[in-house]
């Protein structure tokens, strides 16, 4: 787009400098050199507002709108997926905290919120992680602060929910990670959904069906591409990065997907 507004400016130049010759003969140079002198004016501002010399970050803007693309794309296709699989039950959608603030990830929950009740389910309630805030003195690391905790408090306050929605990723840490409250419920009555997060360790919970579905992202040479354009069409925007991983295909997943469980 940069290269176009150089070229617009350059012809808009070129017109001036032939309204320079001509004025003395055509009546009408000096008004076409006025609207030259307004297509440079146009060129000049575009090429400003390409390179974010105009307060903004035109590439910035650029990879947010693509990473949003893809991540209502991973929202729909797991929605359409929830709804066909488990229709009519009870859901809660978990959310990672302060989501507002990120508008990829708000762009997600508003897709999966809408797709899930257009699909057929219930969601009850939307939470927010509870995440203790630490102070700039003494800051906690993510993987510190997301404890099993936080997402228990969140499933003893809906016990009675069929799905629980988890858009942001489960404790890093193993040992938190395995006093989640999930994995002691009846995986025929209620069970995960992960939209966003990491499965590495997760393949036996997804065979179990205490995870009944998850967005796996995929490795080796089809990997994550910031630069790769999301394609328009929804599921061949969710096939270009992710996998859809359920206890149904975890195994064949495993198989054909070498680095996505741990051995």
């Amino acid at each position: 787009m940069v290269y176009l507004y150089i070229a617009l400016m350059v012809i808009a130049l070129i017109g001036i400098i032939w309204c320079q010759k001509k004025q003395k003969t055509n009546p009408n140079a000096q008004a076409f050199a006025f609207v030259f002198l307004v297509l440079i004016l146009v060129g000049a501002g575009g090429m400003l507002y390409e390179t974010g010399i105009f307060g903004g970050d035109r590439e910035m803007d650029k990879i947010i709108s693509n990473e949003v693309r893809y991540a209502k794309a991973r929202s729909q296709v797991l929605a359409d997926y929830i709804g066909k699989t488990y229709p009519g039950q009870k859901a809660i959608i978990i959310t990672e905290a302060n989501v507002n603030q990120s508008p990829i990830s708000k762009a997600s929950l508003d897709t999966m919120a809408a797709a899930l009740t257009a699909a057929g389910i219930n969601v009850v309630a939307t939470e927010a992680l509870n995440i203790p805030e630490s102070s700039p003195e003494n800051p906690v690391p993510l993987e510190v602060a997301l404890t099993a905790k936080v997402y228990n408090d969140i499933f003893n306050k809906y016990k009675d929910a069929n799905l629980y929605i988890v858009m942001s990723q489960l404790p890093f840490v193993g040992t938190e990670l395995q006093k989640l409250a999930c994995w002691k419920m009846d995986p025929q009555k209620s069970r995960i959904i992960l939209v966003n997060g990491e499965v590495f360790n997760l393949k036996g919970a997804i065979a179990t069906g205490h995870i009944g579905a998850a967005a796996a992202m995929k490795t080796g040479p089809e990997a994550y591409d910031p630069e790769k354009t999301a394609p328009k069409e929804t599921q061949a925007a969710f096939d270009t990065r992710y996998i859809l991983v359920t206890p149904q295909n975890v195994k064949e997943v495993a198989e054909k997907n070498k680095d996505i469980f741990a051995k």
